[in-house]
């Protein structure tokens, strides 16, 4: 499991209508929320969610599939170890139990100026780098601009609302704003991980870092073995183990990534007790693969945790950059061609739900027509926008789970003829006699299962399609570079969507190797209501606006919507207490801890359960 990626939190900020109001902070941080007040009070002792009192100690495994070269995860070259994250603390960190809520971290306070111009971390002065060196604003504002000028595209449109970083003495930073900036830039600030400005003197920060870097968080790098394995210790000097925030996390002593070569060497490891936890997504294994004696015996866990979150947009992507794709009407073609409800029948065990929204699980996905506000930012771009998305609502087509999707697969094939493709000789082609030809690239054997029944029929209808696994790290090349035809994406999505999707849907990311917006969508009117949603001043535009860039977005068909779950299937041997208080997020690995009684109970049987 990889250290969730935090957002900001503020504290002591100078009020806007759309951000709640924040009181005094006391040494340990408080809080703020885009949408509401903090739940927690100002002087509150840990995340109620957590043990605070969990033990320490222990050590846990890991499965991550592929390899590493890598200990910068900042950077587009390389492939960074799993677990890096854990090296460096960010100025804030979001509760798992709350929508869009951020508490201090390595910065004491926050202040937002009343004009809405600039924010202003304080930095907490017991901060410390592993080495002792102090954590000071010059380090913040180094990281911050060299992230922006030398790390991954993502950085650049993420933080375009920022004008200037500078800083005050040794403990405050000031970023000056653009006009317009979004209401949640001190939340999005407050995500930046920290790095020590002397210790990359004289480095290159654009090419793979093989030395173990030195940062604030919790762990450190113990050991690694490049495309092998890595493990990090727990910091027994961490100088934030005792704030609010951090008590009842971290608990592990070791923490190691044990890397295989293919999903199913993977789960044979943790079969045989080499590896600790897994966190499965695939429902075929969830039924049938946990049917072996380490289960039977009760040594090895299985628990579904619920989340309440937002679960985004998974599906096929299909690269508009390339000119099979680039029709609205091809694409949609290909979407009904997909028959979801055989494929949860059948491969799924019934598990999954339709996404039918970027913005699923959630009240920001559309329904119905435009209406209302909605409406009103639709309307100048009618001219520009299918006229059916303002007389109908989004749908997709359902089969009865038979495998017999004649219907919609008939439905496809009129569509493909309106875009000008024609049954010649069984096969799919166009005006000039070029056949409708595309490959879907895939990283993981596993996906196989699903991709191929698509294609097959892809292949009634008349499609030259073929499907295609390659090594990860080749994958993720061809990612940066844009360089396949169609593709499963997954875009995530939180409660309060905002510069992120420039870096998703922008136009100007589109044309940026390495940005996340793999179809290469660009669209005016997607750009437009992407400006929309950053600008929202309140829940009701924010609301609004969200709807309406994701009905822009469906309607455009960029990708063939699959499915989702809203929960946490996991495995696990049975040496862990966690803690039994829901939260918002299902679960977080950073708070569970070794229970030693079940650890020795396990542990005495854990390599011999499997044998026969």
């Amino acid at each position: 499991m990889k250290r969730r990626i935090f957002l900001g939190a503020t504290a002591g900020l100078l009020t806007a209508p759309w951000l709640a109001r924040a009181q005094a902070v006391p040494k340990g941080g408080y809080g703020v929320g885009v949408t509401g007040l903090p739940a927690l009070p100002a002087d509150f002792q840990a995340f109620p969610y957590v043990n605070a009192n969990a033990p320490k100690g222990g050590a846990v495994s890991f499965s991550e599939i592929g390899g590493f070269d890598s200990f910068n995860p900042f950077i587009i070259r390389g492939t960074p170890a799993a677990g890096a994250n854990y090296i460096w603390d960010t100025l804030m960190r979001q509760s798992d139990d709350e929508a869009a809520v951020a508490y201090g971290l390595l910065a004491e306070s926050v202040a937002l100026a009343p004009d809405h111009g600039s924010v202003t971390f304080t930095l907490r002065p017991e901060a410390r780098f592993a080495d002792g060196s102090p954590v000071l604003a010059s380090d913040v504002v180094w990281t911050f601009e060299t992230l922006c000028t030398k790390g991954q595209p993502y950085f650049q449109q993420y933080y375009a609302a920022v004008a200037t970083a500078s800083a005050v003495g040794d403990r405050q930073v000031v970023f000056k704003l653009q006009p317009g900036a979004p209401r949640e830039m001190p939340l999005i600030l407050g995500q930046l991980a920290v790095l020590p400005q002397a210790w990359w003197k004289g480095r290159d920060f654009t090419a793979p870092l093989i030395d173990t870097p030195i940062g604030s968080g919790p762990y450190k790098v113990e050991s690694s073995a490049l495309n092998r394995s890595v493990s990090y210790r727990r910091r027994p000097d961490y100088w934030a183990a005792d704030l609010p925030v951090c008590r009842g996390f971290y608990n592990f002593d070791r923490i190691t990534y044990e890397y295989f070569g293919d999903p199913a060497v993977a789960m044979e490891a943790f079969k045989a007790g080499d590896i600790d936890f897994r966190d499965e997504n695939i429902s075929k294994n969830w039924a049938t693969g946990y049917d072996f004696p380490a289960v039977q015996k009760g040594l090895v866990r299985k628990q579904v945790f619920k989340d309440r979150l937002p679960t985004g947009m998974q599906g096929f992507g299909m690269n508009t950059r390339r000119a099979v794709f680039s029709d609205p009407r091809v694409r949609q073609a290909m979407a009904w061609a997909y028959d979801f409800e055989w494929a949860n029948k059948v491969l799924f065990y019934d598990s999954y739900q339709r996404t039918t929204s970027y913005f699923s699980n959630s009240d920001l996905a559309c329904s119905g027509v435009p209406a209302g506000a909605e409406l009103a930012l639709l309307e100048p771009y009618r001219a520009q926008l299918p006229p059916e998305l303002f007389t109908r609502p989004f749908s997709l087509p359902v089969n009865d789970g038979s495998g017999n999707n004649r219907p919609a697969l008939i439905a496809a094939l009129h569509i493909l003829e309106q875009a000008g493709w024609t049954v010649q000789d069984r096969q799919l082609k166009n005006a000039a006699g070029q056949p409708l030809s595309f490959e879907i690239l895939l990283n993981d054997p596993s996906f196989e299962r699903v991709t191929l029944p698509y294609a097959q029929d892809l292949k009634r209808l008349g499609v030259e399609v073929s499907v295609r696994v390659i090594d990860p790290s080749e994958y993720q090349q061809r990612m940066d570079d844009f360089d396949f035809d169609m593709t499963v994406v997954l875009f995530p999505e939180s409660d309060v969507p905002g510069s992120e999707q420039r870096d998703y849907w922008g136009s100007a990311a589109a044309k940026l190797t390495g940005s996340n917006n793999l179809m290469g969508v660009s669209n005016p009117v997607v750009d437009a209501m992407i400006e929309k949603v950053v600008a929202a001043r309140d829940t009701a535009d924010l609301v609004a606006a969200t709807h309406a860039l994701d009905r822009v977005l469906l309607w455009n068909w960029y990708v063939v919507p699959q499915w989702y779950l809203g929960a946490y299937r996991l495995a696990f041997w049975n040496v862990f207490g966690f803690p039994t208080t829901p939260m918002r997020a299902g679960f977080d690995i950073d708070s569970w801890w070794i229970d030693e009684t079940l650890a020795r109970a396990t542990n005495t049987q854990r390599h011999h359960s499997n044998e026969v």
